[in-house]
């Protein structure tokens, strides 16, 4: 989900001059949001710079398992089975390789291993939750909501109603964090909560990270309280991005995921000279 800007002027007479304001925030997405919290410096790399990586085989699985998870609910509930989520996977990676991954894999047996490890990981689902037995209210939930000031804007991965109310579900592909540093994993969980009640006027129950590799789910309970303190915590946020906009300052914050970070090398924090080049050193084989 993009993040997007306004730019302004400043006019002064009797003698006109003209200008150019940095552009400020339009909208923001809980992913960036996220990114900004974690690093400037990433979020500047991503939502400033627009430098794009080469994706990634843990990219392509997110994205195509997402997809076949969403079209599993459109099934029967009879049909919703372990075979037919695989089907849905081929057919979801079929239609998403030429256009968004198309020189991914260096050949036919780097891909078929990786097909076998992500269906393998799929499997996983079935032993989280029937799906058979689950109506979910919405999926993709493409949402842009005013808060304030702010226009956020993210895309819902599922949202479902229990016995106690509605209940926000995240899937992820990749490995749950230990349980004690689980918490930070709700931060855009817990904006699109916000988006929620914004838009429906009622507060979820629950939110759930379903990480498939394990498989691991993590739970927590949600209040109006919490989402309070969420947006006044967004809007901080909101204002801090703006401000390292019109003072160009995105600091880096190293810690131990700097290693895995793609833009590693390009990161002011580990040397890199030209930190805010738009242009990505190419890829090597």
């Amino acid at each position: 989900m993009a993040t997007t800007y306004s730019r302004g002027m400043v006019t002064t007479d009797p003698v006109t001059t003209t200008v150019d304001l940095p552009a400020l925030l339009e909208t923001l997405s809980p992913s960036r949001a996220s990114d900004f919290k974690h690093c400037p410096q990433l979020f500047k790399f991503k939502a400033i710079d627009h430098i794009e990586m080469p994706p990634t085989v843990y990219q392509a699985r997110g994205t195509t398992a997402h997809l076949a998870l969403q079209r599993l609910f459109d099934l029967p509930a009879t049909e919703r089975t372990p075979e037919r989520l695989f089907d849905l996977f081929r057919q979801a990676w079929a239609e998403l390789k030429p256009e968004e991954f198309p020189t991914l894999f260096g050949d036919v047996e780097e891909e078929r291993e990786w097909g076998v490890e992500s269906l393998t990981i799929l499997a996983n689902y079935f032993g989280v939750e029937d799906p058979a037995g689950l109506e979910p209210l919405d999926r993709e939930l493409d949402m842009t909501e005013t808060l304030g000031e702010m226009t956020i804007r993210g895309i819902l991965d599922r949202m479902e109603e229990d016995g106690d109310g509605l209940v926000i579900t995240d899937y992820k592909t990749g490995k749950a964090p230990p349980e004690r540093y689980a918490i930070p994993a709700f931060f855009a969980l817990k904006i699109y909560g916000l988006l929620i009640r914004r838009r429906t006027g009622r507060t979820p129950v629950r939110l759930r990270l379903m990480y498939l590799n394990g498989p691991t789910v993590y739970e927590i309970p949600v209040t109006d309280r919490q989402l309070d303190a969420m947006e006044r915590q967004l809007e901080a946020l909101w204002a801090a991005i703006n401000r390292a906009i019109v003072h160009d300052d995105f600091p880096t914050r190293v810690g131990k995921l700097c290693d895995w970070c793609q833009y590693h090398d390009l990161c002011p924090a580990f040397g890199a000279a030209a930190a805010a080049s738009p242009t990505p050193p190419e890829p090597t084989s």
